[in-house]
């Protein structure tokens, strides 16, 4: 027989020796192992806000951009709107963005309005050339 098996005592002391060994090797990953949880946190305290509040700053201004792409002609209006939107939290975004999607629809003149539009042109252009 060998002597572990023989002498109980031993065998307890051998147990322990191994244990003491499992547990020296795992400190040394535990070290390993909160230096990355270290990095992981810093990435989710300090480099994810800052990625969030970069998307959330470009989302909203998104409708102003594809105004602008577009040539639409309420452009100043709709980069107005989203401003506002964006210290709303995002409440006119939805219009904001729709609205750069549609064309206004463009509605013919009357005859009256023409000759109004026409005859305040006149009056401008007199008011003009009589006060230099």
């Amino acid at each position: 027989m060998s002597l572990m098996h023989s002498n109980p005592r031993v065998l307890k002391q051998g147990l322990l020796v191994g244990f003491l060994l499992l547990l020296s090797q795992s400190a040394k990953a535990a070290g390993f192992v909160d230096s990355l949880a270290d990095i992981v946190s810093w990435i989710a305290i300090i480099i994810i806000p800052i990625i969030l509040g970069i998307v959330y700053w470009q989302i909203h201004y998104l409708p102003s951009k594809i105004a602008e792409k577009r040539q639409h002609p309420q452009q100043e209006a709709i980069h107005a709107m989203c401003m506002v939107s964006r210290f709303s939290g995002g409440l006119f975004w939805p219009i904001a963005f729709v609205w750069a999607h549609l064309r206004p629809a463009i509605v013919p003149l009357s005859k009256d309005q023409v000759s109004a539009i026409a005859q305040s042109n006149k009056k401008s252009e007199e008011t003009k050339d009589g006060s230099c």
